[in-house]
């Protein structure tokens, strides 16, 4: 396979071309900002191989006008190429690799009758630096750089390794130029932060990193963080920081893992609530060293507990609250008939729910495995004025966990915890036409001791929710509503399950409830013919924590 075939021009809609790019993964490719000014789309080629391919421009600097920095600018097409992206040089390793008066190579697209690309060699260094932010090119004997090179990779033709991009050309010599500048990848990639993702770094693993980065997109680097920085590092960094992100780099590759260890804690204060925790999880899971995530408090909740009791066709029913980590006022159990199961239950929470007022809360159900399946959240918390339960969040529980003797509690104990360390919910999809037998689904959850929540197409089988109570899986979600289709390949339970999916994704196990919450919203007002993962929706949220005391009508 040729080695070259990343070497691309890029010019505008209407034909013509403006300038170079290069490939770096098989969507995207880099370009100067200036090569693209001005247009929304462009056109890229591959010389001899693909032309005139549709490309996104997405500007990454702040380059406005001639001599700005940040002069990056990201191409995007619609469809991967068959061709392998560049190698990209360590970031670390340019001063090293540019001693020695050592030559490179770049390729570039000058107008010209025949149309071909023109290739020069090129000496560069980065004592040749200019206000921070290029490195001066010299050309060698005999070549010159034109219009139609700015975007072009500057790489080392024995290597075939990128080192920088060219920017600019000082035409002192009628069309032609034997200086110019070039934007060395350790710069490129503070303005396009993605570029880390693809970058040999040394320094923790690439996916480690990249999910790092995500978490922090959109962070600034502020005052107090600056003041952190020089705290952990024990010096002030003579450069600001375009990005939290840009300063976490500069900690990890210049300073020991445990600076990074310490650096990474003292920005949790700095982000909000959900990324907080997701950085504790990430950091428990990444950094040795790094203190576990603590367990966040979570919200108020008035906690239904049914109990059947063992004789007749009744149940004791204890309505409780839980309030800043404790139990809080409740009402006295009461044993009643099934059939009045909802009217004591609905007169309960009304009573209590006033204790919460002024708060985030919630209402659990804690009941027996055959009815986690129940629409409570259809019930009302206002009986008078038929208000349902579904203007708060609503969740099922195991009751059997609620006992102390229960080996359910104690397997869902680790996988809770398991799950408050991660940080994020990285949910197991269960599709409606899985073929699982009991047996086999037990097997498989209980070889998978890392499966924290699951995720039905479906209404999952007595033998699959059994399976994973007894395995302690802490969180499942379902809509009520089975999938019935003849053929499954586009089917209402693959719909519902790539919804439900998607919704709960990396959230961190203690906004569900609230996530749930918004999808029953949002399926009010959803078209009535059509599948939607909030409509008729169950969420088992068991944390085994919220543990109030045994009512004494309890029977064992």
């Amino acid at each position: 396979m040729d080695d070259w075939q990343w070497r691309a021009w890029v010019g505008p809609p209407s034909g013509g071309k403006l300038g170079a790019a290069f490939l770096v993964t098989g969507t995207r490719l880099l370009t100067c900002a200036h090569t693209v000014r001005g247009l929304e789309e462009a056109r890229v080629g591959f010389p001899g191989l693909r032309e005139d391919l549709p490309a996104r421009v997405v500007r990454c600097g702040d380059w406005c006008r001639e001599g700005d920095p940040g002069d990056v600018a990201v191409l995007e097409l619609r469809e991967p190429v068959p061709y392998a992206p560049v190698r990209l040089a360590a970031p670390d390793g340019l001063h090293e690799r540019t001693s020695g008066a050592r030559t490179f190579d770049v390729c570039g697209f000058p107008r010209r009758p025949d149309r071909n690309e023109r290739h020069a060699s090129v000496t560069t260094s980065p004592h040749r630096g200019m206000r921070r932010e290029w490195w001066e090119l010299k050309t060698g004997p005999g070549d010159w750089l034109e219009e139609g090179y700015s975007g072009s990779a500057v790489y080392d033709p024995a290597t075939g390794e990128v080192i920088g991009m060219v920017t600019n050309a000082e035409l002192r010599h009628g069309d032609r130029a034997d200086l110019g500048w070039m934007l060395p990848l350790s710069h490129i990639r503070a303005y396009w932060e993605e570029l880390d993702d693809l970058l040999p770094l040394r320094w923790l693993t690439p996916d480690a990193r990249r999910e790092l980065r995500e978490l922090l997109d959109g962070v600034r680097f502020t005052d107090p963080l600056a003041a952190d920085l020089e705290r952990i590092t024990g010096r002030r960094a003579l450069d600001g920081f375009r990005s939290a992100w840009g300063s976490v780099r500069y900690v990890a590759e210049g300073w020991a893992q445990e600076r990074l260890v310490r650096y990474v804690a003292a920005l949790g204060p700095h982000l909000p609530e959900a990324a907080r925790h997701r950085l504790a999880g990430w950091s428990a899971r990444h950094l040795p060293g790094a203190a576990p995530a603590s367990p966040r408090p979570g919200p108020a909740s008035v906690i239904v507990r049914l109990e059947r009791v063992t004789f007749g066709n009744a149940f004791d029913v204890t309505v409780h609250t839980w309030i800043d980590g404790a139990e809080g006022p409740g009402r006295p159990t009461e044993r009643v008939p099934e059939r009045r199961v909802r009217t004591v239950v609905e007169a309960g929470v009304a009573a209590q729910a006033p204790a919460l007022f002024g708060r985030d809360w919630m209402i659990e159900f804690a009941v027996p495995e055959s009815w986690l399946g129940k629409p409570f959240e259809q019930w009302y918390i206002d009986p008078r004025q038929k208000i349902p339960m579904r203007r708060y969040p609503v969740v099922v529980r195991d009751v059997e966990r609620l006992r102390p003797d229960s080996i359910r509690r104690d397997q869902t104990h680790h996988r809770w915890r398991l799950l408050n360390e991660r940080g994020r919910s990285d949910p197991r999809p269960i599709a409606c036409d899985t073929p699982r037998k009991g047996s086999d689904f037990q097997d498989w959850l209980e070889a998978h001791v890392d499966f924290c929540v699951l995720v039905y197409g479906s209404r999952p089988t007595k033998s699959w929710l059994t399976a994973a109570l007894n395995n302690g899986i802490p969180v499942m979600l379902w809509t009520r509503t089975p999938c019935d289709a003849s053929s499954h390949q586009d089917c209402r339970g693959h719909q519902v399950l790539d919804e439900l999916t998607s919704a709960v994704g990396d959230r961190h196990p203690g906004d569900l409830p609230q996530v749930a919450l918004a999808l029953r919203r949002a399926a009010l007002i959803a078209p009535k013919d059509k599948p939607h993962c909030g409509r008729d929706l169950t969420l088992l949220w068991d944390d085994p924590s919220r543990l109030p005391d045994p009512p004494l009508a309890m029977e064992v």
